[in-house]
């Protein structure tokens, strides 16, 4: 009678302490903290005047984003969500969600905010592949308070010549409150102007049912095609390119999407020897994908601001029809796929996509695309970690112009622009990162030692007859930590060329040269194996 007593007490005892999976919300409570407050550890004399010129984010903004309401009924996963989605909108540098009990199963909702620094002005200034970049960029990633972002640069450009180059970009979130999102971007150089314009409804939660959305792409000027560094041929070109897309989601944990996708492609090029890969063609494509992911929230691993790391799996099936918008057009059937897989046990995490990818004309394939991603790493002790990336990419039956480049812009560091060029490209990229957490101010640091390995080779090569090309060195990375955004950690690398056993320069950059872990997000309907470097 004793034991069953004691049992009972236990039952009771736990019911009441622990949150039941499904609560009722009382009060929500909003907390929007300044950047800098008084028992900040970067609290300095010039902070309440910082504060002043700094717009305190809008409680609207908050609110938008969160999935319960008051005096209704709500479980952990939707509480957890909240969380997870106002971190992502990139205001704020810590976000806090708490629950207090006022009752059995009812909780008060306390949300806690602290507002990241907006406002960006720079001087820019890049090395890497024997170019140099100088410029400003004055960026406010929360225009008033609204989360409005507003970007406008100024760059000078070495490679290739390209001289001055201007920007203007600007994104909002979610256009008069509203489920719908719009971007838009200008850039602008003496050899091409690429404009961009979108708008749409994202899956902005594991609830949402449907997504929608029309962009538009209009690029004119010169491409450069490259025979070697000194021998470059510039191909004029004007695209245009519209695509509309509509998706249908199913359940919560593990997502089921069927999706259709549009694409129309208006193309004119100078020369007929680099047309490329569906020119002047439609798709219509039909994508059937699924998603299924938890999240660990991480820090120490590329930066030392809070992430949410996603675990699980990614997939998705395309088949599409291409047909001829004019010259050059051609009609296709073409067939896709992609699937991606992470786990994380015992400090160990690892991620990997694979994506595949052919079109037909009656039994003759075309355009026959694979490619895998690859991510790693191991968490040595809390502040070191060993980080890898491997990315490979292949094709055949590709009857048409096709060009990638292995140099320190796309992470083959102490190698010179433009310098390997060819069809297909394999890089490994191998990092031992160490966040000793010793903070001066408003800014951290970390170093890195490297391992960089690649190679590009053109179709008829085979990759056992293609030369690799390495380097090593040494970096470190100063974290603006006022600011959750990677683009505000500046990484200053040195790379030895292995090749020619030579110092291979100082790189200057900003963000980390890969992440350590991939994401599962969900992917619009595409056609794979486009990707061309062009400068």
């Amino acid at each position: 009678m004793i034991k069953i007593f004691i049992l009972l007490s236990l039952i009771i005892i736990l019911t009441l302490e622990l949150p039941a999976s499904e609560i009722r919300v009382g009060n929500i409570y909003i907390e929007r903290r300044e950047v800098f407050e008084p028992n900040d550890p970067d609290w300095f004399f010039l902070s309440p005047l910082m504060n002043t010129l700094h717009t305190r984010t809008y409680e609207y903004i908050i609110r938008d984003e969160l999935l319960f309401s008051e005096n209704e009924m709500t479980d952990y996963d939707y509480l957890m969500e909240t969380e997870r989605n106002i971190r992502a909108i990139g205001l704020f540098t810590d976000v806090v969600l708490e629950v207090d009990s006022i009752g059995f199963n009812s909780y008060d909702v306390f949300i806690t905010t602290k507002d990241r620094w907006s406002t960006y002005p720079a001087l820019l200034f890049g090395t890497g592949g024997g170019e140099v970049n100088y410029g400003a960029r004055l960026e406010e990633h929360n225009f008033a308070g609204t989360g409005t972002y507003l970007g406008a640069e100024a760059l000078y450009r070495s490679v290739n010549d390209i001289g001055w180059q201007g920007n203007l970009s600007l994104s909002q979130r979610r256009l008069f409150r509203s489920e719908i999102g719009g971007n838009f971007s200008l850039t602008a150089n003496q050899y091409r102007t690429d404009q961009f314009a979108s708008v749409g409804k994202p899956f902005r939660t594991l609830d949402t049912r449907l997504s929608y959305g029309v962009s538009f792409a209009n690029s004119f000027g010169s491409n450069f095609i490259f025979n070697s560094t000194e021998d470059r041929i510039l191909d004029p070109f004007h695209i245009q390119v519209g695509k509309f897309q509509i998706s249908r989601a199913w359940m919560r944990h593990d997502r089921i999407f069927a999706a259709i996708g549009i694409e129309l492609d208006k193309t004119d090029r100078g020369l007929l020897g680099v047309r490329q890969a569906y020119d002047n063609s439609g798709k219509f494509l039909l994508q059937f994908s699924s998603v299924s992911q938890d999240f660990y929230t991480v820090r120490k691993i590329n930066y030392y601001n809070l992430e949410d790391m996603p675990v699980g799996g990614y997939g998705s099936a395309t088949l599409g029809k291409i047909f001829s918008l004019g010259r050059n057009g051609e009609n296709l059937f073409y067939v896709g796929a992609q699937g991606e897989i992470s786990r994380y046990k015992n400090n160990l995490y690892m991620f990997a996509q694979m994506t595949g990818a052919t079109s037909f004309k009656g039994n003759i394939a075309k355009y026959t695309y694979q490619d895998f991603l690859g991510t790693a790493f191991y968490k040595i002790v809390d502040g070191l970690i060993l980080t890898s990336r491997v990315w490979q990419q292949t094709t055949w039956n590709w009857f048409a112009f096709r060009q990638l480049i292995l140099d320190d812009l796309r992470g083959l560091r102490g190698y010179r622009a433009n310098e390997l060029v060819g069809d297909n490209r394999l890089l490994s990229n191998t990092e031992l990162r160490w966040f000793p957490d010793l903070p001066v101010w408003i800014f951290n640091f970390s170093g890195a030692i490297f391992y960089d390995i690649g190679s590009v080779w053109k179709r008829e090569t085979k990759i056992t007859d293609s030369k690799f090309h390495s380097s090593i060195g040494a970096g470190f990375r100063i974290h603006f930590t006022k600011s959750a955004s990677p683009s505000h950690t500046f990484r200053v690398d040195f790379a030895y060329n292995m090749d020619e056993k030579r110092f291979g320069g100082i790189i200057f950059s900003t963000r980390q040269l890969f992440s350590a872990f991939g994401n599962h997000d969900y992917k619009l309907p595409t056609v794979f194996g486009r990707d061309i470097d062009l400068e």
